[in-house]
């Protein structure tokens, strides 16, 4: 058996064939990568969160939607608003209150109705700055997680709902949401947003991007290895930030400047459920 690559030499051989400053395609992002969707998804954010209301945001799985949402939310400022971002959504409504308390600074009590009251008095407390829950993962939420929601939003403040709700889930979600038994939360719900695969020519910008923003400023991938991975991954930048991420290192053991399309197969060899996304 081989012994395990250091990652110190990985990351020297990356430089050495590269000038990378840093593994390409890691998980180093600080923004989003500007693309139509994500540019357009913001615009649309912001004027949910600017009129107050609440929506949905859905789309496939490794599509870029928690990326893109938790950017926003560090975005809103701390002086307007207090975001309450919840990732794990498999919990009941009485687990759910109780993460609500912690989450909003308030002590979770035993009974149902006592954090009801505790939550009522975090939305007296903040006062002028306005609440916006968001919720990951959204199509796991039980039936009795999505009621409790629906009916938190009824308890209004100052004569409008006590809050902004983002529900963020993959393709399921809104088949979810458009069940008979959620007809009234959904009515709540004046945004929808879905996000798509991105188009060939987004991704070959985003791989541009993403090169650059390790120091690589001369694409190392052949241009038959390029379209190899587009099609591979599908538009989906997850798959792609794991085929590229696989590919360039492949080169890098065999200390290859090109990344060729023997680079891209021994990847999706490596991933194979990628091809079934």
């Amino acid at each position: 058996m081989n012994d395990p690559i250091n990652p110190a030499d990985l990351q020297s051989r990356f430089k050495t064939l590269w000038g990378a400053t840093q593994a390409p395609f890691g998980d180093h992002i600080k923004a989003p990568f500007a693309s139509q969707a994500f540019t357009t998804l913001s615009t649309q954010l912001e004027q949910l969160a600017g009129v107050r209301a609440s929506g949905v945001v859905h789309g496939p799985n490794g599509v870029g939607k928690s990326l893109c949402v938790e950017h926003f939310l560090r975005s809103l400022p701390d002086k307007r608003f207090k975001t309450v971002l919840i990732s794990h959504s498999s919990v009941t409504g009485t687990d759910l209150l109780r993460l609500l308390c912690v989450e909003l600074g308030r002590t979770p009590r035993m009974r149902r109705g006592d954090n009801l009251q505790e939550i009522r008095q975090a939305w007296q407390q903040l006062d002028r700055v306005w609440p916006l829950l968001a919720f990951e993962e959204a199509q796991n939420l039980s039936a009795t997680a999505l009621e409790e929601i629906r009916l938190l939003s009824c308890d209004r403040r100052h004569g409008q709902l006590p809050f902004s709700l983002l529900l963020v889930g993959d393709s399921q979600l809104l088949p979810r949401l458009q069940m008979g038994i959620n007809a009234a939360l959904l009515t709540r719900l004046g945004f929808c947003f879905g996000l798509n695969p991105w188009p060939a020519q987004e991704v070959r910008g985003y791989i541009e991007c993403r090169l650059e923003e390790a120091g690589i400023h001369s694409n190392p991938f052949e241009e038959a290895a390029m379209n190899l991975l587009i099609q591979a991954a599908n538009g989906l930048p997850r798959a792609l930030n794991h085929l590229a991420q696989r590919a360039v290192e492949a080169a890098a053991l065999q200390n290859c400047r090109v990344v060729s399309t023997a680079h891209i197969q021994r990847a999706i060899e490596l991933l194979p459920w990628i091809a079934k996304l």
